[in-house]
């Protein structure tokens, strides 16, 4: 964009979630990862971290709630959306889950994520180091 046109904006206000999520799931190159196997105590705590990888780095592990699933290991967002335990809503739970780690809904903006350090933190917690 040229200097000027887009300074500051925040993801709710050039592109929704869903439609990121939509996108992502078209490309076989994303892959996610999670710090911790995903399950019904350490979902809610539990980002997900996206990144595409080269196809000679594609991997077929486990998925992100499998009980063999290695912390931080890399997973095909497909595999890992596809894998997704039905406790925890199958494929439309991690959609959830995924929207949920890249948007703020009311409650969190009005409560836990009030102030200006909390927000970032909240919405860049995804990305990888």
């Amino acid at each position: 964009m040229p200097k000027g046109a887009l300074l500051h904006a925040h993801l709710e206000a050039s592109v929704n979630a869903k439609v990121l999520l939509r996108l992502a799931l078209q490309q076989p190159a994303i892959h996610v990862r999670a710090a911790k196997p995903i399950n019904v105590s350490t979902i809610a705590s539990t980002l997900p971290e996206f990144k595409a990888l080269p196809q000679d780095h594609f991997s077929d592990g486990a998925g992100l709630t499998e009980s063999s699933y290695v912390a931080n290991n890399w997973v095909s967002i497909h595999k890992a959306r596809e894998t997704f335990d039905q406790a925890l809503g199958g494929p439309l739970g991690f959609d959830k889950w995924v929207t949920g780690a890249l948007t703020i809904d009311p409650n969190e903006a009005y409560r836990t994520h009030n102030t200006v350090p909390k927000v970032p933190k909240h919405l860049l917690d995804y990305i990888p180091r």
